[in-house]
């Protein structure tokens, strides 16, 4: 062949391959893994990326907020979703909505530093307050947050699963740690032990139905999401920017969609103290005390659709509690909170008693303080 054809050829075969990288590097879009080869890296993923001191969004992903959030031990959580483009979910009522194959949720969990702290050694980080929200932003200022893991659900065609990747010093990229991690961090002059789950013990909260087995969302269902949320042309209800984006379908009208209370005491003076206590303990515990969850042999249900008294714990002797019952007789006692299981249980940090029983080392003051409300003002009698 002759130089010229050969350099002619060589030259396009380079064009190609250098179009290909270029394509590649200009790809914006989220990447999905198989289950034999998720990356190391969170960044592979193309969820979110820090840019300089920014952490910022994926334009494809979107960032969503709960009515009542977890407590993860006063951190605070950036929320995201994302679906494969043509596909939707599904909505359902009372269940996490039913998610196409290659969806992915991912779940930040941050706090605000003490900017008037020196942060070189160990980062001294806030609680963050009862009142301040959950952003829904696209972006974080790292000069004032300090990122600690990112979580990953990711819907495969045999399942969920779930991938916890920790945050590095340097605050630049997340590592994939399949088997955990305990992080010491100060908080506001308290050190303690801050545990990232390892994949088995997300099952722990994630399987809500133990005779299936199967891993599922537990924050994407209506009662949660059904909210107002700032967006650039003002309030807009959450679920119908969902729908309005195309990951939505089967939406009803407003009025016929459950709406789980906002816990915090000033958030809506609307919503009365046993609607807070019952949307806190919903989040907090009724994934494992519901129906078939890991806590069903317990007979205490705190799922949002409980209505009897006595499985909600009132009056309701423990099962097999052994030393969490703290020598208490019943789980609820109206007027009594100090004589209640139940506020034992989530005023403890000794692991074996306190509940929930994954997830957290400290105590929630605030949550506490609601849930013993809401039984000092029950009426009524424990015979």
């Amino acid at each position: 062949m002759p130089v010229s054809r050969l350099t002619a050829r060589l030259s396009a075969v380079a064009a190609l391959v250098l179009s290909g990288m270029l394509s590649s590097c200009q790809d914006p879009g989220p990447h999905v893994f198989d289950s034999s080869n998720y990356p190391a890296r969170l960044s592979a993923w193309q969820l979110l990326q820090v840019q300089g001191r920014e952490l910022e969004l994926n334009d494809a992903v979107l960032p969503y907020q709960l009515a009542t959030p977890l407590f993860s031990d006063y951190a605070l959580k950036l929320r995201t979703v994302w679906l494969p483009d043509g596909t939707a979910a599904r909505y359902r009522d009372n269940e996490p909505f039913d998610f196409p194959v290659g969806t992915v949720i991912s779940k930040t969990f941050y706090y605000p530093l003490d900017t008037g702290a020196d942060n070189k050694d160990m980062p001294r980080l806030l609680k963050a307050s009862a009142n301040q929200s959950e952003p829904a932003g696209t972006s974080l200022d790292l000069n004032d947050f300090r990122l600690i893991e990112t979580r990953l659900l990711v819907h495969q065609p045999s399942g969920w699963e779930a991938l916890p990747y920790v945050w590095n010093d340097e605050q630049t990229d997340a590592t994939l740690q399949i088997t955990g991690d305990i992080q010491r961090l100060q908080l506001e002059g308290t050190t303690f032990a801050y545990i990232v789950p390892n994949r088995n013990e997300c099952a722990g909260c994630h399987v809500l139905d133990q005779n299936k087995g199967d891993l599922s969302p537990i924050g994407p269902a209506a009662r949660h999401l059904n909210r107002l949320i700032s967006h650039e042309n003002g309030e807009l209800r959450q679920l119908t920017l969902w729908q309005q984006r195309g990951w939505l379908t089967g939406l009803p009208e407003v009025e016929q969609i459950p709406a789980n209370a906002v816990w915090q005491d000033s958030a809506n003076a609307d919503d009365s103290v046993p609607q807070r206590a019952r949307a806190y303990l919903d989040i907090n515990c009724g994934h494992c005390h519901q129906p078939g969850g890991s806590g069903d042999t317990s007979g205490l249900f705190l799922h949002a659709a409980e209505t009897s008294a006595m499985r909600l714990g009132v009056c309701k002797p423990p099962v097999a509690a052994g030393r969490g019952a703290g020598g208490h007789r019943f789980s609820i006692v109206p007027g009594q909170p100090e004589n209640s299981i139940l506020s034992y249980r989530i005023e403890s940090q000794e692991t074996g008693v306190l509940m929930p029983e994954l997830g957290r080392s400290l105590v929630h003051e605030q949550g506490l303080q609601l849930v013993n409300t809401w039984i000092a003002q029950r009426p009524g009698h424990c015979n």
